[in-house]
């Protein structure tokens, strides 16, 4: 008696786990943006302010922004960025990064703080725009240096290996 009671649930509940199980994998699945993943960024800044750079960065779930210039250590002392991005509409996502700034001794003497929007071109491709901020070492008080810096990206694509 036990025994088919307990048969009887487990046919019931399990084609429900089953569905739920689908459903919540399909979610997951569909609140994925298109702009997650890591990009390779030519970034140009705006006129006067250095030479185009490379970066790289990655938007992961959750809103979550990191990112490194080739020039972080060389020509400002900067840590990466760290920030928050967020859609605005169908293809184009905006974010906020800070890093901070330090002196030739190593000392933080600000943040920097990085607005950007990006707009996807294709599935691996975006180009986007930045304005650049001066910021106290709390990531407060900041000023807006002139000017719009550039950038364009390239989706980090897995190379597949001949034994794959």
């Amino acid at each position: 008696m036990k025994r088919n009671f307990i048969s009887s649930i487990s046919m019931v509940v399990t084609p429900t786990l089953v569905l739920c199980v689908v459903l919540a994998l399909g979610a997951s699945a569909a609140a994925q943006e298109p702009i997650q993943g890591s990009w390779i960024f030519v970034v140009t800044p705006p006129p006067g302010a250095g030479a185009p750079f490379s970066a790289i960065a990655s938007f992961a779930a959750g809103g979550v922004f990191l990112g490194t210039g080739e020039n972080d250590r060389s020509v400002v002392h900067v840590s990466e960025l760290h920030g928050s991005w967020e859609r605005i509409t169908q293809n184009r996502y905006g974010s906020t990064q800070y890093l901070f700034a330090f002196d030739s001794t190593g000392n933080p003497v600000g943040m920097l703080r990085n607005d950007q929007v990006f707009q996807l071109t294709s599935k691996n491709d975006l180009v986007g725009y930045a304005v650049v901020s001066l910021c106290d070492t709390h990531g407060e008080n900041c000023t807006a240096l002139p000017g719009l810096g550039t950038l364009t990206g390239k989706r980090m694509i897995v190379t597949k290996l001949p034994s794959q």
